[in-house]
């Protein structure tokens, strides 16, 4: 399946007229403090257009002037904004809970794992263009992992044109509706992959994470920010060469039967569901991220 969606901080917004668009320019920055806040997902609300802020916090982003900016990041409260007044965005810190967790001694023959999740590595992904989707893999609670309560690793396939590139790793509770809910840790965990297919192992085990019983949800987001930046080429039916600017890494995806994803776009969260219109072994399955988990008592 192909995606080909194509996605300096200034003291005032500066509006460059783009064929309706204006060249948004802006710095996200904590209320308190007042310092940057880097890695923000910024959507232009309800649209298929985004970006990151970068380390420093500053963004740019493509988008017509009547539109609202949607703001989101681990550990503050989302924010809607007008274009006209992101020159400066002011985060509020949102308060995550986080559960105590007693955590016992053991020896190493009593130690016991188990990988859940059932993805495994095979050539298919998704190019993100200029979108930074969050894709968040749903994982039920089964009464089997009352021997391994806690979350040791998340083990995530990825893809990468680029060396070094990067991505964010999201763990999010369960909402009532079943969506997406509250992040689950109080801060970034941000993961560098190495060229070409890689299986990445990030080591959770500090935060004392366990499968409650309505599940959780680990979720892969794209940063779209200039260090990840590359030109893709391809041919179209034609064999004429084109080609696009997108961001590494992709995350490799596998066509599976249960619709146990979502997806972070425009603002809000959708649910992946079962496509008639994908062709070959992907007809009639849902494209999900390729996200184990290893559990251990």
């Amino acid at each position: 399946m192909k995606n080909l969606k194509i996605g300096s901080w200034l003291c005032l917004t500066l509006l460059v007229s783009f064929s309706g668009f204006s060249q948004i320019l802006g710095i996200v920055k904590d209320s308190l403090s007042g310092q940057p806040i880097p890695y923000i997902n910024i959507w232009i609300e309800n649209g298929n257009t985004g970006t990151t802020s970068e380390q420093d916090g500053t963004f740019s982003i493509q988008a017509d002037a009547s539109k609202n900016l949607v703001f989101t990041g681990v550990g503050y409260q989302a924010k809607t904004v007008k274009t006209a007044d992101a020159a400066i965005v002011l985060l509020k810190e949102a308060v995550i809970k986080l559960d105590e967790v007693k955590v016992t001694a053991r020896k190493p023959s009593d130690i016991k794992e188990i990988e859940i999740g059932g993805s495994e590595k095979i050539h298919h992904n998704q190019l993100c263009g200029a979108t930074p989707w969050i894709d968040a893999k749903f994982f039920p609670f089964e009464n089997t992992y009352t021997e391994t309560p806690f979350i040791k690793n998340a083990i995530i396939f990825t893809e990468s044109n680029i060396k070094d590139a990067t991505f964010k790793l999201r763990i999010f509770a369960v909402a009532e509706n079943g969506f997406p809910g509250a992040d689950l840790v109080d801060e970034d965990i941000i993961i560098s992959v190495k060229k070409g297919g890689k299986k990445n192992i990030v080591d959770l085990s500090k935060y004392h994470l366990s499968i409650p019983e309505n599940g959780i949800f680990i979720g892969f987001e794209w940063m779209i920010i200039e260090s990840n930046k590359y030109i893709y080429e391809y041919r179209d039916e034609n064999r004429k060469k084109n080609s696009f600017d997108t961001y590494a890494p992709t995350v490799v995806c596998n066509p599976v039967e249960k619709e146990h994803t979502f997806r972070f776009q425009g603002g809000k969260w959708f649910k992946n569901v079962k496509k008639s219109t994908y062709e070959g072994k992907y007809k009639g399955t849902v494209i999900e991220p390729a996200i184990n988990l290893t559990l251990t008592n």
